[in-house]
């Protein structure tokens, strides 16, 4: 019998970010094959008990962000008094790895934890420029505190980066004597998109996700000037650099080309990957990986990426890979991927069922459960 307690600071519907996606099709698809006997959720945003996807939630309180020790200090706490028996911690979505890490050395019971973005790293260190807040806690309290945090987390068995550059990035921040073992994200097998709206004439590529300047926008943007007029873009989402971003694009000569709109409802995200004949993913930091690119390659789109982070591993294709920051070598891609799309649409289908269904990342995680538990 395995009896899995999987933690984690927020969990869909509550939230519906790309980790809290993750964590949910974790949950939902270990219960769904048997790959384990029993799955519990504890998650901090709220307090309610209740049954999501079958999976039991216990959602048993509200915790601040920062400064890490604290809502570290609370979830032990509360976790100590609901008191929970499993087999195997999972932790996940990182702010409570260390809370996962005391409490697997107090109740003798070993412990994953998935890594997924860089906390307790400095933003300098993965190409992140701070905000005034960030930088001044990353000055201050965390210069204190991160040397016990990451002392709590060494209690944990197994780490399971999304990708080989989380794992780089960990080894050189504190974490370098760990356990690792690289496990990406499984797509949704529930993805769909509808049926394109046919041939336009136009060449459309598409971006989804945060406005941010880590995301490299800014870049494609630029791109646009080096392509055909027959080349459009869409830029879905949301974030602070809209604006700048926006006023940048008025700017080009490809200014009635460029298209923003917004944050949409997940129905329209679906309906753009479905009019979209390329996708873009033009980041210049170590992302660790990327579900939009796999979302893409479940619609049958050539994804052009950048040479850095998870989605260097994602993408199948080394002559789509860009040299971040670099608008021309985009352009080069762009265009290789508009010239061979049907071809690496078909590529990418097969690809990504091949390496990310459930079917194939489930087994890994259980096969972890197993060793952790023999160790």
């Amino acid at each position: 019998m395995t009896r899995l307690a999987l933690v984690t600071p927020r969990y869909p519907p509550t939230h519906a970010g790309g980790g809290e996606i993750s964590a949910r099709l974790l949950a939902e698809q270990l219960h769904v094959r048997d790959a384990v006997d029993e799955v519990v959720v504890y998650s901090f945003d709220g307090e309610s008990t209740e049954t999501v996807g079958e999976v039991p939630v216990f959602r048993l309180t509200d915790v601040p962000q920062y400064p890490y020790t604290l809502p570290n200090e609370i979830a032990y706490r509360k976790l100590r008094a609901v008191g929970p028996d499993p087999d195997v911690i999972h932790a996940y979505n990182m702010h409570l790895h260390p809370a996962v890490g005391r409490l697997s050395a107090t109740l003798d019971v070993p412990a994953v934890a998935t890594l997924n973005a860089y906390p307790l790293v400095d933003w300098a260190e993965v190409n992140v420029t701070p905000s005034f807040k960030r930088r001044l806690y990353e000055q201050t309290l965390l210069r204190l505190e991160r040397s016990r945090l990451l002392g709590q987390m060494s209690n944990i068995d197994l780490f399971l980066p999304l990708s080989s550059a989380v794992e780089r990035v960990y080894r050189n921040n504190g974490l370098e004597d760990a356990d690792y073992e690289v496990i990406p994200n499984m797509l949704d097998p529930s993805f769909s998109v509808p049926d394109d709206s046919g041939e336009t004439g136009r060449f459309r590529l598409l971006y989804v996700g945060y406005l941010r300047d880590t995301k490299g926008v800014r870049y494609l943007i630029d791109a646009m000037d080096w392509l055909p007029e027959q080349v459009e873009l869409t830029v879905v989402g949301d974030g602070p650099e809209r604006d700048t971003l926006a006023e940048r694009a008025a700017d080009t000569a490809a200014a009635d080309r460029i298209e923003f709109t917004g944050s949409v409802p997940y129905e329209a995200v679906t309906r753009a990957y479905a009019d979209a004949d390329v996708f873009v993913h033009p980041g210049v930091w170590p992302e660790p990986f990327g579900r939009t690119i796999l979302e893409a390659m479940q619609a049958g789109l050539p994804v052009v990426a950048t040479d850095i982070g998870g989605p260097a591993e994602t993408v199948p294709q080394s002559e789509l890979l860009a040299t971040p920051g670099d608008p021309a070598s985009l352009g080069e891609c762009i265009e290789h991927a508009i010239a061979n799309r049907d071809r690496i649409a078909r590529e990418n289908r097969q690809f990504v069922e091949d390496r990310y269904h459930p079917d194939v990342v489930v087994p890994q995680f259980h096969e972890v459960y197993e060793r952790v538990l023999r160790d």
